[in-house]
């Protein structure tokens, strides 16, 4: 499917950033980008042609992905995605189109085919109000991504107590068709910033479009972080780090049966792609790199680990793990915040449990028989998935075997990345040990 990127240099948005069109004529379908580029203005440091390149291009492919919808592919879920993108500079960006789209197809399991061309207007139509990205803030001493998830905020609580002296600058990404990160984000800023005052600092940023799109597998979502990360890190103008904390068990995502290996495994932090993006961002001249805090811990360990338990504590509530929020139709406890049943609220209970906190409400509760690993195909497939993998338990030779089909990795970390999966599935199994019904111990084998 070819995708045309048509934009308007006549026509300014509220957003100060200029009028975009995303047209695939072939299924007849369009959107306009949202971009609250408001948020990104900083009187004091202007930003490279490159940073503002990297966020349009990181938009666009996260407005096609949403845009296309998955049932239009020959197999329902691998899409063939064309188009050509303007930038500033477009013989630097072609030069690294091949690792790019590689980069961007491994994430979203899609086969990308990105081109540029040039950019013949300017994308960015300041008014006269300008907004400060840095506006009275100390020089941070790194960004961070921050989703609103367990993990992102387990990062940045171990950042501050590692560098009592230095601040830290946070972006966050929303999409308003997407309800529920951006009031996760809000509540657990104000925790944070509770705690370490003037240290930390924030800037949330819109990205959508509209109308919205119909996809919801939401694969290309860290791009547009890391988009708004790297543009945020590059304005400061020195070798700062951008930090990614994912643990490295959801990082590397290990398909829990051959089945899984495509559409159920996201990619998100993966470490294959968090390389090659970094790559291609260090090709194009980007002196920020991307570095993952969490990358060889469980999310038990990083839990247990925090360099804050705590403020952790106090926190954690209001933090969302879940992968499945939005469909409450099957809860049980539909006033709950995560579904329970998905696999990172399965990570994410098995963590806590570690550490003796696991007193959440779910929507469903696996150990108790409200996921039924008999009948209930669909409700079941996360859970049954591991359960399988419990019972399989599969040796650390036979994780990295899985791990590698799931994406090329570096060899001499293999046993790395395989210790950490296993580790992983002792804490699942500990849960399930300390709580699961005879039942459920007989399906794992325990």
């Amino acid at each position: 499917m070819k995708i045309e990127v048509i934009i308007n240099p006549n026509e300014s948005t509220k957003s100060e950033f200029a009028s975009v069109k995303i047209v695939c004529g072939s299924v007849g379908l369009s959107s306009s980008v949202d971009i609250n580029f408001s948020m990104l203005l900083d009187k004091c440091n202007s930003p490279t042609n490159q940073a503002i390149d990297f966020l349009f291009i990181s938009s666009v492919i996260y407005c096609i992905d949403k845009l296309i919808q998955r049932s239009l592919a020959i197999d329902n879920w691998t899409r063939q995605l064309q188009v050509e993108i303007p930038v500033s500079d477009p013989d630097l960006w072609n030069q690294n189109a091949k690792e790019f789209n590689n980069a961007i197809s491994f994430l979203t399991g899609d086969l990308w085919q990105v081109s540029f061309r040039k950019l013949d207007c300017s994308l960015v139509l300041p008014s006269k109000i300008r907004y400060g990205l840095f506006k009275n803030e100390i020089t941070p001493g790194a960004i961070s991504l921050f989703s609103g998830g367990l993990d992102s905020l387990i990062g940045i609580i171990d950042w501050l107590e590692k560098n009592p002296k230095k601040t830290i600058k946070l972006v966050s990404h929303y999409d308003p068709d997407v309800t529920g990160p951006k009031s996760d984000q809000d509540r657990l800023i104000k925790v944070l910033k509770d705690h370490y005052k003037s240290r930390i600092s924030f800037v949330q940023v819109r990205v959508g479009q509209t109308p919205p799109g119909r996809e919801v597998t939401f694969r290309s979502r860290s791009i547009i972080f890391i988009g708004l990360g790297i543009y945020a890190a590059s304005l400061i103008g020195e070798n700062i780090d951008m930090i990614i904390p994912e643990n490295g068990n959801i990082a590397l995502n290990v398909p829990l049966t051959p089945s899984r290996r495509g559409a159920c495994s996201t990619r998100t932090a993966h470490p294959f792609f968090l390389k090659s993006i970094d790559g291609v961002l260090e090709n194009i001249g980007f002196t920020n790199r991307i570095h993952n805090p969490l990358a060889l811990k469980t999310k038990g360990e990083c839990v247990a680990g925090c360099l804050n338990r705590t403020l952790l504590m106090q926190a954690v509530k209001l933090s969302v793990s879940c992968a499945k929020r939005g469909h409450k139709k099957t809860w049980i406890r539909r006033t709950a915040k995560q579904c329970g049943r998905c696999m990172p609220c399965i990570y994410r209970r098995a963590a806590l449990h570690k550490i003796g906190c696991d007193d959440e409400k779910y929507g469903r509760d696996i150990c108790n028989n409200e996921v039924d690993l008999d009948s209930d195909k669909l409700l079941a497939d996360d859970f049954r998935a591991y359960v399988s993998l419990i019972l399989k338990n599969p040796t650390k030779k036979e994780i990295s075997t899985m791990l590698l089909a799931n994406g090329n990795l570096d060899i001499e970390r293999l046993p790395e990345y395989a210790d950490v999966v296993y580790r992983a599935l002792e804490e699942i199994r500990s849960l399930l040990r300390d709580k699961a019904t005879p039942q459920i111990l007989r399906n794992a084998g325990i």
